[in-house]
This record gives C-alpha cells, structure tokens and sequence, in this order.
C-alpha cells in the first residue's frame, strides 16, 4: 500500500469517527444501565470518489503539489482532499460535513493520521461545507475541501 492510501484511509477513518454518534448506554431490565454498545456505526457511508452515494460522502484527493525540499531529500507537500456530501435533509448533510471538518482542523495530535512515510503537519479548511445544488430526487448537494500539509520521508 503506497503512503498516500495509507494516508487517506487514515483520513477516512478520522472522517468516520467525528460522525459516529456516542454509544448510548443499554438499560438493564431492572431499571440500570449497562455498558455502552461496543460497535457503534457512521451515521452515513463515506466512500472514496466524486459522487457521493445516496444519503452519504465521498472523498477524493486533489493533485498534490511539493512546496518545500529539505537536505535528507525530504519534501513538504499540500495535499488537497474534496469532500462532498448527499442527503434529502440539507441541515444533517451539512452538519456532518462541518462536523468532520472541526474534528480534522483542530486536532493538535497528528500522530494517528500520520504513516511511516509521511508526517501530517497541519489540516486546514479551504473551502467550508456549502450547498452546491439539489438532484431531481430531492438529495441536496453539498461540497467543501481541506488541505492536508505533510513531510514527506524520502
């Protein structure tokens, strides 16, 4: 697996987790509560590419561009990643791909998104979730990218 899928399935999966709602505790017969459920799920699919799937997200990387080389032949690269959402509610589409932006902007441990090859540096925003449009079957559109700024080691 080359760094950048492993990169991007790092992505996905912290994507995934800002939108996985909080396992809510099992009442007990007796009126008590038990442990949460141990496999709560995304509340939508994301799924790699340009279309987003019915009720769900996509993501997909951008060219990439190097914007610095170091002296170990290292470089500093800025990976953009588009991520767009679909859903008949605008609000809840909007909300999750909001959610998933906060969760990757201000994270300051990079350690879990970061591969052996490549060090995550900084996420940022370039482009907020927004409404991009509706389809005949009533899903609403909607689109926004971040960008990934990582070291690479040669």
């Amino acid at each position: 697996m080359s760094f950048l899928s492993e990169l991007m399935d790092n992505l996905k999966a912290a994507a995934e987790a800002a939108i996985t709602p909080e396992p809510a505790p099992t009442p007990a017969p007796s009126g008590e509560t038990r442990g949460a459920d141990p496999t709560p799920t995304p509340a939508v699919t994301i799924v790699y590419g340009s279309d987003p799937p019915f009720n769900g997200i996509c993501m997909i990387q951008g060219a990439g561009f190097s914007t610095e080389k170091h002296r170990d032949a290292g470089m500093l690269y800025q990976l953009p990643v588009l991520l767009n959402g679909k859903n008949a509610s605008q609000e809840l589409i909007l909300n999750y791909l909001t959610a998933i932006h906060g969760a990757l902007t201000q994270t300051t441990d990079y350690s879990s998104l970061s591969t052996e090859a490549a060090q995550v540096i900084n996420i940022r925003t370039t482009a907020s979730p927004s409404i991009l449009g509706r389809e005949q079957n009533n899903q609403w559109i909607c689109g926004s990218s971040f960008e990934v700024s990582f070291y690479w080691r040669a």
